[in-house]
């Protein structure tokens, strides 16, 4: 399991922090306690704008991320009142690859080690939305390779949330089954070139489906 947190840690130091660089600098006193409230409140306010574009809420949803990643269980707590939001946005029909993998992104730091965030987004059907993403089929080609991006942030995402939480993988059991071992195989098989490991390969054996392949066979 140790070595499952580094992989996790891995990611984010060296492939996902690279993605909050658009994140806006600005002065403050590192002495204060309320720096990531008052950055998680502003990004909250455009999350929740329904007039702002979506692709402007998205990035202030991954922004939120960044600052639950590097502000701690506080910053954590402060997040978890727009959970609600973000993954409604996700539920959104005709959403852009962009927006969805931002999205995915800002869960994947609110959830990040935080079992109460995680548990939250259980509540609120975060793992069916998140099944739907890697098993609906699209036309185009086009189509295609945009949703395979987005269906690798859900595999991180996925192994963000399963790790070291039991009832997770339960629920992914009972929800995905065989149709989910089956996708996890093929988006194993892809290149993962820029990511510091396959997490869709770590998911495949966090989720414990490499044993009934053994039992299978012998």
């Amino acid at each position: 399991m140790e070595s499952m947190f580094k992989k996790l840690q891995m990611c984010y130091e060296t492939f996902i922090k690279t993605f909050f660089s658009s994140v806006e600098e600005e002065p403050y006193s590192p002495n204060s306690s309320n720096f990531h409230k008052q950055k998680m409140d502003r990004y909250g306010t455009d999350v929740r704008n329904t007039q702002l574009p979506l692709e402007q809420r998205a990035q202030a949803a991954k922004n939120i991320g960044l600052l639950v990643y590097t502000g701690g269980s506080n910053a954590g707590i402060y997040a978890s009142e727009y959970i609600k939001e973000l993954i409604g946005i996700l539920r959104m029909p005709d959403t852009s690859a962009k927006v969805k993998i931002l999205m995915l992104q800002g869960l994947c730091g609110i959830c990040y080690l935080n079992d109460s965030n995680q548990n939250k987004a259980k509540d609120m059907n975060l793992a069916e939305v998140l099944l739907d993403y890697l098993t609906t089929d699209e036309d185009s080609s086009q189509a295609s390779n945009d949703m395979t991006i987005v269906r690798f942030w859900v595999c991180y995402l996925l192994t963000v949330v399963c790790c070291n939480n039991i009832p997770y993988i339960k629920l992914l059991h009972e929800l995905g089954d065989q149709k989910l071992e089956t996708k996890l195989e093929c988006l194993s098989s892809m290149e993962w070139s820029g990511w510091p490991d396959n997490y869709a390969e770590v998911l495949f054996v966090l989720l414990g489906f490499h044993k009934v392949q053994l039992t299978s066979d012998s």
